[in-house]
């Protein structure tokens, strides 16, 4: 699986949304000129996203967590990531 910024995952037989999302960091002036640059310079993924930090098979670990109905581990491993992970109700 590849990782990516935001991840949603419905699980009909609890009613619940596990929802976990890459923290983003604020950039201000002279990060944000640069982040702009590489990107149009160099292309691919920004260094420090999802894409370049996150293991691909911890992802997919993770995930089987979720398919497994295991919640919390899910959780866990998630946050283990690096994401912000939130557990709700759909809306």
């Amino acid at each position: 699986m590849t990782p990516c910024s935001e991840h949603r995952y419905f699980l009909p037989r609890h009613g619940l949304v596990v929802a976990a999302s890459w923290p983003r960091p604020t950039l201000t002036g002279s990060r944000w000129i640069r982040a702009r640059l590489y990107g149009l310079l160099f292309g691919g993924p920004t260094p420090g996203s999802p894409e370049t930090s996150v293991d691909p098979e911890a992802l997919s670990a993770a995930v089987q967590l979720i398919e497994e109905q295991d919640i919390d581990g899910a959780t866990r491993a998630f946050t283990d990531l690096g994401y912000n992970v939130m557990v709700h109700a759909p809306r």
